[in-house]
């Protein structure tokens, strides 16, 4: 009955929000009011940056792949390495529309990953593994066959995916970006503001974060 009563929350929350290659355009560094019960995202860089980026983005969703493959890695080497900024991953499964599917279940996994220390090592190998959406490779099965691939500890990985511990956090992820109005996967708040990126070309995210830098 839980399960449904969120299914149908969600349905009537997501409206339009989908995995949409960019999100839509709005004006760049529009206020974002975030709300304040969420808990924090898997971040990367100085964790005192006065530069925050944010991403929101679901694990089927084809964009979100392109986001990791061709921008993630540039922003590595210019801003999070040199600890000019943090960077923080945000689950917003919107794929799942208003059921609990592989979107979620990925998400859970990668917390599972998360608790030896393994997140980003297992959010790199669930983008190598996307296939599209509902293509059956973010099964539980599949999930553990690739912690297994990444020598992770098995036996607490399984028991920690089996239980669905982490279902509440991804909620939270979800029903914040759905409060703040994300018109999709993935989009980025910079600085807590969402940013306008009609591409995921590199010089969506250069230009607004060199310019934030030189507010700080």
């Amino acid at each position: 009955m839980a399960v449904r009563r969120w299914g149908l929350l969600f349905a009537l929350l997501l409206g339009a929000s989908a995995c949409a290659g960019v999100a839509t355009p709005t004006r760049t560094l529009a206020p974002t009011p975030v709300p304040t019960f969420v808990r924090v995202g898997r971040t990367q860089g100085n964790p005192d940056a006065r530069v925050t980026l944010v991403v929101y983005a679901d694990f089927q969703c084809p964009y979100s792949r392109q986001f990791v493959y061709d921008v993630l890695p540039r922003l590595m080497k210019d801003y999070i390495l040199p600890g000019k900024i943090s960077f923080t991953y945000k689950y917003f499964p919107v794929i799942d529309e208003d059921r609990i599917g592989e979107s979620h279940w990925a998400a859970y996994a990668a917390e599972c990953a998360n608790e030896q220390n393994r997140f980003w090592e297992y959010h790199d190998k669930l983008y190598a593994e996307q296939r599209g959406a509902n293509a059956g490779v973010f099964t539980h099965a599949r999930l553990k066959t690739y912690a297994a691939e990444l020598k992770l500890d098995l036996d607490a990985f399984s028991r920690c995916l089996d239980s669905e511990r982490y279902a509440t956090l991804v909620r939270e992820h979800l029903i914040e970006a759905l409060q703040i109005k994300l018109p999709g996967t993935p989009t980025f708040l910079l600085n807590g503001r969402k940013m306008s990126t009609p591409t995921l070309d590199y010089a969506e995210f250069w230009k607004p974060l060199s310019e934030e830098l030189k507010l700080r």
